[in-house]
Order: structure tokens, then sequence, then C-alpha cells
């Protein structure tokens, strides 16, 4: 249900709309990688302030496959992690969101985007002939805030885009653009989507980056083995 309503003029209106609010909300990021993934399997975020945008996804359309509740990547290797309705679309969200929090650096960001239950979005899920997407779990804002700080991270932005309806969204853009626009300053409750961006806040020193290598014909960060430290026997 949910790559078909992606399919529709709604779907690819509403990957349009959250694209351009993530391009102004992402903070000016120092660091070297940004990894994206999308329950949707679509690429979100296009230019950024790092050196490196990976975009991996569960099937054979990122740059890599991946298991979204088992990251191949070392703990502390990545400056932002951007995940695009993974948790409410995720078999076990609280892993995704721990697997996230794991690969992150310390002081480096998660930005999580997610469907708000309580929105006209939501409840356009249980009415006829719905424009929305009706599949996964949608969960609060609250709670995922909630989730964040048990794993040592500070929501710094709270960004929420279509307060309408989805079909007023799809029949009249520029008049949900600037409503959205207008609610969001207000600071008002009841947007369909909501974006997060928070910073893993770890004490102590950030640790050594490790030493990367690129695989043949792509750039995703993979640890280099080192004999340096080991101990050589039969001298």
């Amino acid at each position: 249900m949910l790559n078909n309503w992606m399919d529709t003029e709604a779907g690819r209106n509403l990957l349009k709309i959250e694209s351009e609010k993530l391009q102004s909300c992402l903070p000016n990021l120092l660091g070297h990688y940004l990894l994206q993934y999308s329950a949707w399997n679509k690429k979100v975020v296009g230019e950024t302030s790092l050196r490196h945008n990976f975009f991996v996804s569960d099937n054979s359309s990122g740059m890599a496959q991946v298991d979204f509740l088992q990251l191949p990547f070392r703990e502390n290797s990545i400056d932002c992690v951007v995940m695009h309705h993974i948790i409410e679309h995720s078999e076990n969200p609280h892993q995704s969101l721990r697997e996230a929090a794991r690969v992150v650096v310390p002081n480096g960001y998660i930005v999580i985007v997610g469907f708000n239950p309580w929105s006209l979005w939501g409840i356009s899920r249980y009415t006829p002939k719905s424009k929305g997407p009706m599949s996964g779990s949608y969960l609060s804002q609250g709670r995922i805030i909630d989730w964040l700080n048990l794993l040592g991270f500070r929501v710094e932005q709270l960004e929420k885009v279509q307060f309408l309806p989805p079909v007023a969204s799809l029949y009249s853009p520029k008049v949900s653009k600037k409503i959205d626009t207008f609610f969001n300053w207000c600071g008002l409750p009841g947007s369909g989507v909501y974006m997060l961006v928070a910073r893993k806040l770890v004490a102590g020193r950030t640790p050594i980056r490790p030493q990367w290598r690129a695989l043949a014909g792509r750039r995703i960060p993979v640890a280099t083995p080192t004999t340096r430290g080991m101990r050589v026997s039969n001298r």
C-alpha cells in the first residue's frame, strides 16, 4: 500500500515538501558523513555541508542494501543520520532508533521525519478513499522525544508541515504551504508530519575516528583492519 501511494501525485508532492523543509532545517553540520535512509526508499536530502552523503535502503535502490535494525557501521562513526518515516514502518521502532543512536558520533545529530497520529493526516487513514498513506503505526512526537532523551539526545529543533488534510495539499499546494508556515511559526500542534533534529550529548572526549577505506565503486565508509596494538609472537 505504501509503495503504491508513493507512486501517486500526492505521494510525490509530500516527498517534495519534506525534502524542501529538510534542506532548510538541517543544522550547519561539521564533519564527514551523513547517512540517510527512508521507508519509501527515496533520497530526501540533496546538498549538505558534510563531505559525504550516503543513501542506503533495504533493497537495491540505494548505495548499499542494509538492515535498518542492524546497521553495518561502527559506533560513533556517522555525523548525522536522517531517518525518513523509518520508525512508524519498522517492526521494532525502538530498536531502529537505538541503532541510529549507536552509530552517531558524540555531538552528532539524528533527524527524524514521522507522521503525527493526532492530525488530519492521522485521521484520514480511517476514512474511505483516503488520499494519504495508510500503512504503518504512527507514533507521536512526544513518545519519540522521550525515547531520544533516554538514549542521551536533546531535541534542538522541531519543524512541522502538512497541517491541512492530504487532499488539500494535493489540490491546493500553495495554500497548504502558506498555512504550514503560519501555523509552524505560531507553534500550533496538529501537523501531519513532524521533523525532529536531536543532538547526541555524551560526556567525555570524542573518540578518534577509525581509518576508512572505500568499497570498490562506492564510497560508503567501512572500517579498515589494523595490526596496530597487536602482540607479535614467535620472534
